[in-house]
């Protein structure tokens, strides 16, 4: 009962506080919950690789994640500078499907404050809950360094519960991949996004 309840809880929150101010707490408890898990050190791409799918890294704690090896993300040199990956169940399925069958249709207040952060800073919400999810990996990412250069985390699309995909066009470009091959991996899929070395620029050869 206790996750169902968040849907009460947002829609106190947006009566309070507005969906602007639900959009910042949601960032703000996802940027406090990456925090605590500390930083992460890994000799090379790799080993990194082997704790994402073994579920050891803090970018595994919504659940698992299927690396994509064959989307190796390259630099004009044709080094490696990161890699796709694919979340394969949002982690707040169980609690929607619960609230639905239990309860009824979602409420209002959940896609009001997705569309204030999708108009406000990023379109790339399905849900509210995203907010919280994305901030997390972005900040997680960020205490994270591989072959002792840090990551960053480049949201590249999230499929919502009937199907509703959110796209960011400029992340797509920034590491060349084509968002059709994007399409293909949401169709087992939740969310994807890539991991970079900071400051890396891909080469112009678009993965597809």
């Amino acid at each position: 009962m206790m996750d169902i309840a968040l849907y009460s809880l947002v829609d106190d929150m947006v009566s309070k506080a507005g969906t602007e101010g639900v959009v910042e707490y949601w960032l703000r408890v996802g940027e406090s919950y990456a925090e605590r898990m500390g930083k992460e050190a890994y000799v090379g791409w790799p080993a990194f690789n082997v704790a994402m799918k073994d579920g050891r890294t803090s970018l595994t704690i919504e659940g698992a994640v299927n690396v994509l090896t064959d989307l190796a993300i390259t630099d004009k040199d044709g080094d490696v500078i990161g890699y796709v990956y694919a979340l394969k169940t949002c982690p707040m399925a169980p609690t929607i499907n619960r609230y639905i069958q239990k309860i009824g249709p979602i409420p209002d207040s959940d896609f009001d404050v997705a569309d204030s952060y999708n108009n406000r800073v990023r379109d790339s919400a399905v849900s509210n809950y995203c907010i919280t999810h994305q901030k997390f990996r972005e900040v997680a990412a960020n205490n994270i360094t591989v072959a002792k250069q840090g990551l960053e985390c480049l949201h590249l699309a999230n499929k919502g519960r009937l199907g509703e995909v959110k796209m960011l066009e400029e992340h797509l470009v920034k590491i060349n991949v084509d968002e059709r091959h994007i399409k293909s991996i949401l169709r087992s899929s939740s969310c994807v996004f890539a991991l970079v070395v900071k400051g890396k620029t891909a080469g112009e050869d678009t993965v597809e």
